[in-house]
């Protein structure tokens, strides 16, 4: 059962650091189509933590899978 439940839960670290990602993908290409002479794409230091943390843990969960 709570085996189960962890599992549950660490699905849904996984797909919010997919969008995490997909969120800041998607700002780059916004961000590049939108003038000529694109600006350069900053990040706050937590938003660089998270993006780094949704990463690794995306990283690893395609290299160990999701389970227990």
């Amino acid at each position: 059962m709570l085996e189960s439940l962890l599992n549950k839960v660490l699905f849904l670290f996984f797909f919010l650091a997919c969008f995490n990602i997909v969120r800041h993908i998607w700002k780059v290409f916004l961000r590049l189509r939108e003038e000529d002479v694109p600006k350069k794409y900053e990040l706050s230091k937590n938003e660089l933590i998270f993006l780094g943390i949704s990463v690794a843990y995306v990283l690893t969960t395609l290299f160990t899978g999701i389970t227990i």
